[in-house]
């Protein structure tokens, strides 16, 4: 005896199989794996951002120091203000670098240097090698100071991504 609700199916054809649910679960699941490992992958891609934005800042506040050393021993130089003299600064020591020399430092997770008394690794552990460079001598200024070409390259690795990052930031610096 036919259903007569429903004309065109037979009694065995109600519904889904078991077959058929179990593929549609199955790409379900694939689907929501895909989704998860997204996540996952965006939250280390934010992660080595805020690395790398932390690199140009250490690079960009060692290159402000000697500017500062700089203009101080400028000031110095053309006598415009004999109370600042170099040797007044807290620590004078990217200027007296020789044309090629380089200074190593390091610096914490936060861009500062590491502090071995604290119990956060983010603090105590160094994180960015810090290479300063004088680079290059390119002229005088009028014919009192030097201007001289300095380099600073910051490498890091972040659990991001196992490969060494390097950031280097460039500055022409006026100087006594």
């Amino acid at each position: 005896m036919r259903d007569r609700t429903c004309p065109a199916t037979r009694l065995g054809e109600r519904g889904f199989s078991m077959i058929e649910m179990l593929m549609t679960a199955f790409i379900l699941a694939v689907g929501l794996l895909g989704l998860a490992m997204l996540q996952t992958m965006s939250l280390r891609a934010g992660r080595g951002g805020q690395s790398l934005t932390t690199a140009v800042h250490v690079a960009e506040a060692v290159l402000d120091q000697v500017e500062l050393e700089g203009r101080m021993s400028w000031l110095n130089r053309t006598q415009l203000n004999p109370l600042t003299a170099v040797n007044a600064l807290p620590s004078p020591f990217y200027l007296s670098l020789a044309k090629g020399g380089t200074m190593l430092q390091h610096f914490n997770l936060h861009g500062n240097p590491p502090d071995t008394t604290s119990a956060s690794p983010a603090v105590s552990q160094p994180f960015f090698k810090v290479v300063t460079t004088r680079v290059d001598d390119v002229g005088t200024a009028n014919g009192v100071g030097q201007l001289s070409d300095y380099s600073v390259l910051v490498t890091f690795s972040d659990n991001a991504n196992t490969v060494p990052r390097q950031v280097v930031v460039t500055r022409r610096i006026l100087h006594g």
